[in-house]
């Protein structure tokens, strides 16, 4: 006779071992999923302090070399053609910082209309300059020399540039250089949150976080002295 084989102690999950189980998985991953989210925006948010960084050193290099003064330009490049850009930072800082360099764009950019401009990144005294404040100034500076008559408008226009970033660069250096940055990101691509909030590059070379939204700056455009 063939022995009689002693009955497997051994057994599979219940239906309700099984669904505990997966209960578990599923849980474990509603908090794993958020945290690496988390860890990869943090990433992206340290790779944009990097470039801001980069942008400052050549920003640096253009001042030491423009008697201390910031660029007077369009706070965004136009798009002139399909892959040609017009003013902005990276024209007037073309010779201290190639405009193809990637550190141009910020490391949670991956807005194609975005990067057509050639830069993901606000140049806030571009914004500012359009103030009344300045242009009065500019416009007081200007008028006797255009009554002169002895200037073409291509050295006007030189003049004109010089001027704003004078009063720009006081502004910034004097007035709210710890508050008010240079170069800004888009909420778009940092939103605004306790855990990653965006950047911004200052006068002093220094790169920080923004706790304030850009429409918050604007709204002080006003009080400017």
């Amino acid at each position: 006779m063939a022995p009689r084989l002693a009955p497997s102690s051994r057994r599979g999950f219940t239906l309700v071992e099984t669904m505990a189980v997966i209960g578990v998985i599923v849980v474990l991953m509603g908090v794993a999923i958020p945290t690496l989210a988390t860890m990869r925006a943090e990433a992206r948010s340290t790779g944009c302090r990097t470039t801001l960084r980069e942008l400052g050193l050549g920003l640096s290099a253009y001042r030491t070399s423009m008697g201390d003064r910031i660029p007077s330009c369009e706070p965004l490049p136009a798009e002139v053609a399909e892959g040609e850009t017009e003013g902005g930072l990276p024209e007037v800082l073309d010779g201290y910082i190639d405009p193809d360099c990637t550190c141009w764009y910020c490391a949670a950019d991956f807005d194609t209309e975005s990067r057509s401009a050639g830069t993901s990144y606000l140049y806030v005294p571009g914004l500012i300059r359009y103030t009344p404040q300045i242009q009065i100034t500019v416009g007081q500076t200007l008028v006797p020399l255009i009554q002169s008559g002895e200037y073409g408008p291509e050295r006007l226009e030189m003049f004109r540039r010089n001027i704003e970033a004078n009063e720009l660069t006081a502004l910034f250096e004097h007035e709210r250089r710890r508050t008010l940055p240079l170069l800004v990101d888009s909420q778009d691509r940092h939103e605004q949150n306790a855990q990653i909030p965006r950047n911004g590059l200052f006068i002093d070379g220094s790169v920080a976080e923004i706790e304030e939204e850009l429409g918050d700056f604007e709204d002080g455009f006003g009080d400017l002295p």
